[in-house]
């Protein structure tokens, strides 16, 4: 999810995680793509349309969906979430929530989960029973061989962050950081405007990001505001899928009147997926470092394990692209 971006951000310097990355690192990988993802969904229908490009992948073989955390403490996350899952086909992936209360809540961040979650069916309606984010995430990358998961982030870091705190349970001896770098390949975050400048996922949290990007031991992909905010997709929802459509209402919701959105957290998906070849170039063998405010800049490192999309398809055939997920139909 992501709102505004502005360029001269402050600079706070980061520890960098002990991993040597390239640009063969976001090559596309082998198939399918383990993936778990992290989405605030709710303030902004774009991430209801990175879960359907994401269903949409794993239909065609391209990704395993291991799990869906939802990271603000909206009540209607998990439901909307699982809605969504179960009209793709998908009624029982395993769902976790942020437990803190008091993030994120309210009529600006619930602009169509609750509609979603009170309207179709799904085993969340009223918020209840939902497992916590961070005993979740634990459990499901416990289960899974070494390096072998990408997770996504599209929205604030909090559960991120809360699961590198995390100490030994009965999923793992391992604390939160080593069984991320047991276990997980990548991490693909839709945060930040690059080279620098400010975005709506940083500085809803900027402690969380900050910490996960001095401490994430994997390599780090960032989308930024640039590469989304112009890329327009969604129109054809309205064209082409039936009005009771759980993706087309989210959008119809969201856009009040309107046929299209910006595709931060869609590319964001598409990219942990596919990798970035050959729709965009990166730049590579750097840092980002999160100041106070969660503005972003980046800085060149010898060491450097985090990267950032730069722009190269033409936005035309990106758009298609997206769009063509977006309407997929089993």
């Amino acid at each position: 999810m992501n709102e505004n971006a502005n360029a001269n951000a402050g600079v706070s310097e980061g520890a960098s995680a002990n991993v040597n990355v390239d640009a063969s690192s976001w090559v596309s990988p082998s198939q399918p793509v383990k993936i778990i993802l992290d989405t605030d969904i709710g303030p902004d229908c774009d991430d209801a349309g990175a879960l359907a490009v994401l269903h949409a992948l794993a239909d065609r073989g391209e990704a395993e969906i291991v799990g869906v955390m939802h990271n603000t403490s909206s009540p209607w996350g998990a439901g909307c979430i699982d809605a969504i899952s179960a009209y793709y086909g998908r009624p029982n992936l395993p769902i976790g929530t942020l437990k803190d209360e008091g993030f994120l809540v309210g009529e600006p961040y619930e602009k169509y989960n609750k509609y979603v979650s009170q309207h179709y069916p799904n085993r969340y309606p009223g918020g209840s029973g939902v497992p916590d984010a961070t005993a979740l995430f634990r459990k499901l990358l416990a289960a899974e061989p070494d390096r072998d998961v990408t997770v996504v982030g599209i929205g604030p870091l909090r559960n991120l962050r809360l699961l590198l705190e995390s100490g030994p349970d009965e999923a793992s001896p391992l604390a939160g950081e080593a069984l991320v770098a047991a276990k997980v390949e990548r991490l693909v975050v839709m945060g930040g405007a690059y080279p620098s400048g400010e975005e709506w996922n940083f500085q809803m949290d900027p402690a969380s990001a900050s910490q996960v990007c001095e401490r994430w031991p994997t390599p780090i992909l960032f989308c930024g505001f640039e590469i989304g905010e112009s890329l327009l997709t969604g129109g054809r929802m309205f064209e082409e899928l039936p009005v009771n459509h759980p993706v087309r209402q989210a959008y119809a919701l969201f856009l009040d009147g309107k046929t299209d959105r910006s595709s931060w957290d869609l590319i964001t998906v598409l990219c942990a997926v596919r990798g970035f070849v050959p729709y965009w170039d990166i730049e590579d063998g750097g840092k980002v470092d999160i100041d106070e405010r969660g503005g972003n800049v980046w800085r060149q490192a010898d060491s450097g394990t985090h990267a950032y999309l730069k722009p190269k398809l033409d936005p035309i055939q990106a758009q298609r692209l997206l769009d063509e997920l977006l309407v997929w139909r089993r």
